[in-house]
């Protein structure tokens, strides 16, 4: 198993994606730095510690700049860190008229400042370290298939596909990868209930020839390749996971 004993921070662990994703590392043997924001972050505790890795949780809010220093501060104080799993983020389902600022600037910064901040300051550490690290970022379908009550989430995710392209090109030459996820319609706590509506499943899953929503499971299966050996001449790369959405 690559990642056995390799140390992988994750965000957003707690639940949904983040604890799909921890799973799957549990499976590979690899050890875990958790972030979560609210919830409880026990399961994922609980699910590495029980396949023998060492597991550490942080929390943090996102959306505040100082926590996400603080955070980059309190991981990298934990040793050699391999990879970065950049999952967190929101998600606000608006009509364009009424988005605030505040909703906006939220969105952003969990979305993009914190990835941006996070990738920033954990591979400075890579670097002078000489770990030829991975970084894994979470862009979404939205980012090039518009949403009319997503505008401000399809703009961030857009963001976060352009940053993993310039990433990719500035840490290259220290053997670091940078790549993303792009997760197609998956149920998770944020999105449930418009997902769960008869009208938007009959639409979403009309556009994908898989015509079924996905399962956190298949984008854990994306980040563990990504984080793996197997993706090492791999990077700058945007990864699709969507059964086909983006297809028609």
């Amino acid at each position: 198993m690559s990642l056995k004993g390799k140390t992988i921070v994750v965000t957003g662990a707690s639940k949904g994606l983040g604890l799909g994703i921890v799973k799957r590392l549990a499976e590979e043997g690899a050890n875990v730095i958790a972030h979560y924001n609210s919830g409880d972050i026990t399961e994922a505790k609980e699910i590495i510690e029980q396949a023998g890795g060492t597991f550490t949780a942080f929390q943090a809010d996102l959306s505040n700049e100082e926590e996400i220093l603080a955070l980059a501060d309190r991981i990298n104080a934990c040793g050699d860190i391999y990879g970065l799993v950049n999952n967190a983020g929101v998600c606000f389902f608006e009509d364009f008229f009424t988005i605030t600022p505040e909703s906006y600037d939220k969105t952003f910064n969990v979305n993009m400042k914190a990835p941006f901040l996070l990738t920033q300051k954990i591979t400075e550490q890579m670097v002078k370290k000489g770990i030829k690290g991975r970084v894994v970022n979470f862009s979404s379908i939205t980012a090039v298939s518009g949403s009319a009550t997503q505008v401000h989430y399809g703009a961030a995710k857009g963001a976060i596909s352009a940053f993993t392209h310039m990433a990719a090109e500035a840490l290259g030459q220290y053997g670091i990868t940078v790549n993303a996820v792009m997760p197609g319609p998956i149920p998770t706590k944020h999105n449930s209930a418009y997902l769960a509506q008869d009208s938007s499943k009959q639409e979403l899953c009309s556009r994908m020839p898989m015509r079924q929503y996905g399962d956190p499971a298949y984008i854990a299966d994306a980040v563990v390749y990504f984080l793996g050996e197997r993706a090492c001449w791999t990077t700058g790369t945007t990864l699709p996971v969507d059964g086909g959405y983006l297809a028609k």
